[in-house]
């Protein structure tokens, strides 16, 4: 397999994690400023997760293999173009080609920075001088990350820093808040109205918290491994390098991570609930009382599903796994009160956060959690 395909796959296989994964806080956002995730408001705030994921990754990739000879071979000037217009020069010389690789750079940087300007007004509601000038510091530090070589962690620069990119993402912005107030008009609103959020989660909502537990814990694993990669790599010490790699350590973050995730961090919370479960803004219960699950359940509830369903997945059966919860999920449409047979099991039943803080503060005072959601300015 080639450098440059194993890069590729290598850039696919972040991107697929990373990009749910930091979606995560802004699908938490969601449920505790608005109450609900749902219709063209939950469409264009994911488009402006994606695209915000999407920028960092242009940015960054493809990732060079970065040789002593590549960087010996190249002069200063092969890092930063500060010759303003040369670009036009480049598509002068191409004979003005709309075909010409130099004119479709050229169109490229300032369709790339469109979405942001039209975001920029049609869901946050910025004027034209806030938005030119939030597209000229998103270029800056797009070209400052390539001219720098992501900050001096490449030995030099794979990504030339150009003043003229600067300029087109900036008129690039403009164009698309110009855009927006036209065609803005005739969208619905970007922004929902808030709702309270107190009524029994849906399946989906529970499925796509399960999702986000399986993502987390994934991504947590790998982090761990690649971090101990790079300090192996950086301070000369291989060994650090052959643990991160190793089939015991895997093992045993494969142990660890879900254990911590799933026992250690609900058993800490006051609403046991998982990382999966905050994102989505639930909580469990006690089905009996409807206060704090007790402790055993927490326990009992790793044991009877967390722990099948690692074993499935270290085992190469993730298929399994999906129709399990399957299952599971079509079992629980069948009740009237939607619990699962986990939750029957265990005597807990998930609610959503909202709805625990209500019963515990009926009437809301001044300065609590809920009424301070309510009042957060939108971002």
């Amino acid at each position: 397999m080639s450098v440059r395909l194993s890069e590729s796959i290598i850039t696919l296989v972040l991107f697929a994690l990373v990009v749910p994964v930091a979606v995560l806080p802004w699908v938490h956002w969601q449920y505790r400023r608005r109450g609900r995730l749902s219709g063209w408001a939950a469409v264009v705030a994911a488009g402006s997760a994606l695209y915000g994921c999407g920028l960092v990754a242009f940015t960054l990739f493809p990732l060079p293999d970065v040789t002593g000879a590549f960087c010996e071979s190249r002069a200063l000037r092969d890092y930063w173009q500060t010759r303003p217009f040369a670009s036009l020069d480049d598509i002068a010389a191409a004979g003005y080609s709309p075909t010409s690789p130099e004119f479709l750079q050229v169109a490229l940087n300032v369709v790339l920075f469109v979405p942001l300007g039209f975001l920029l007004r049609y869901r946050f509601g910025r004027g034209v001088v806030a938005a030119t000038a939030i597209g000229a510091l998103v270029s800056l530090a797009v070209e400052t990350t390539q001219g720098t070589a992501v900050f001096g962690l490449y030995p030099c620069p794979y990504r030339v820093a150009d003043v003229d990119d600067l300029m087109t993402n900036t008129a690039g912005a403009v164009l698309g808040w110009l855009l927006a107030r036209w065609l803005g008009r005739l969208l619905p609103p970007a922004v929902p109205e808030p709702v309270p959020d107190t009524g029994r989660p849906g399946l989906l909502r529970r499925g796509f918290a399960f999702a986000g537990d399986l993502l987390t814990l994934t991504l947590v694993q790998f982090a761990c491994r690649v971090v101990l990669v790079l300090i192996g790599e950086g301070t000369g010490t291989p060994w650090l390098t052959e643990l991160a790699t190793s089939d015991w350590f895997g093992g045993a973050l494969g142990v660890l991570v879900p254990v911590v995730a799933t026992v250690v961090v609900p058993l800490l919370r006051a609403d046991r609930a998982t990382p999966g479960q905050v994102a989505f803004h639930l909580a469990l219960v006690d089905a009996r009382t409807g206060g704090r699950a007790p402790a055993r359940a927490v326990v009992l509830r790793f044991a009877l599903w967390w722990l099948p369903v690692l074993l499935l997945i270290s085992t190469g059966h993730s298929g399994v796994v999906f129709f399990a919860a399957l299952v599971v999920g079509l079992a629980a449409r069948s009740r009237t009160d939607r619990r699962s047979l986990l939750g029957l099991i265990s005597t807990t039943d998930t609610t959503t956060t909202t709805r625990v803080l209500r019963s515990q503060h009926p009437c809301p005072t001044p300065g609590t959690p809920e009424l301070n959601a309510q009042r957060e300015p939108e971002p």
